[in-house]
């Protein structure tokens, strides 16, 4: 009986210190007091690995970095750029861009020599043939006005030194007798000329371009040949060619009509003139 009063004021004495060590027992540890920054977060290990502790801040400066945590967590990776590729082989189908062209001022080149309100003076030797049995070369002097680029009014004089041919002097030597022709000598005409076109030719060796205008011309007036004075016209195609832009050479092949007396009576007489000469621009 006294040993169980004993052990009954033991656990009486007991009793507040017992509770004491179980409250202390349940209750969780105190958190660290806040530092006065945020604190890195630190590995704790675990039967499965390491993990990280939440970080942990003032309560002022934690609002701030995690409003702009959060936009930033909802951003998604951008998405890698599709890759094209690329060959410089050409693919049936495809148009290809044109080839710039180069950048220029300049792309048609004046005109060499200008003619419009200008004149020419010219000569030129020339050779007439009309079937006469006569030989006729000749001289030409003469001029041209020209009002347009392309056209030009000209006057032209002309003179022959004929002669007998072989075959007129055999005839005379053995019958005596002269053919009823009568000797070219002058002719004064008046007509035109008129540029068909204007170009210019590179020929290896000179230097430099030929500038040159074909042409073609048509002239009438008269003539006067060993005492027979008629009607007398030529046309023809020429070449002006430009030696320097004052300077030319022309060539002429022309096609000559005159009416002449012969035997009594008026016969028309054809032939052709070729000339070739040089001149100058006033």
């Amino acid at each position: 009986m006294g040993a169980l009063c004993l052990t009954v004021a033991g656990l009486l004495l007991a009793g507040p210190a017992g509770d004491r060590a179980a409250t202390a027992a349940e209750k969780p540890p105190a958190a660290a007091p806040a530092a006065s920054g945020p604190v890195a977060a630190a590995p704790t290990g675990t039967a499965s690995g390491s993990t990280v502790a939440p970080l942990v801040a003032e309560p002022g400066a934690a609002a701030a970095p995690a409003a702009n945590a959060a936009p930033a967590a909802a951003v998604s990776p951008p998405s890698p750029k599709p890759q094209v590729a690329t060959t410089t082989q050409p693919h049936a189908g495809v148009l290809r861009d044109p080839v710039p062209r180069p950048a220029t001022d300049v792309r048609v080149q004046g005109r060499f020599a200008t003619k419009a309100n200008t004149a020419q003076l010219f000569g030129a030797a020339q050779y007439l043939s009309r079937g006469d049995f006569y030989n006729s070369p000749g001289l030409r002097a003469g001029a041209t006005y020209y009002p347009l680029e392309s056209l030009g009014l000209e006057l032209v004089i002309s003179h022959y030194w004929s002669s007998l041919n072989a075959e007129a002097e055999r005839v005379k030597k053995e019958l005596g007798a002269l053919p009823d022709s009568h000797a070219p000598e002058w002719q004064f005409m008046l007509g035109g000329r008129y540029s068909i076109g204007y170009g210019k030719l590179m020929i290896g060796g000179l230097g430099g371009a030929i500038h040159f205008e074909p042409q073609a011309f048509l002239h009438i007036g008269g003539h006067a040949h060993d005492g027979d004075a008629g009607p007398s016209g030529d046309g023809g195609l020429g070449l002006l060619v430009f030696l320097t832009p004052k300077m030319f050479v022309r060539i002429d092949a022309a096609i000559v009509y005159e009416r002449e007396d012969r035997s009594g009576q008026t016969v028309a007489v054809w032939g052709t003139l070729p000339s070739l000469g040089m001149g100058g621009t006033l």
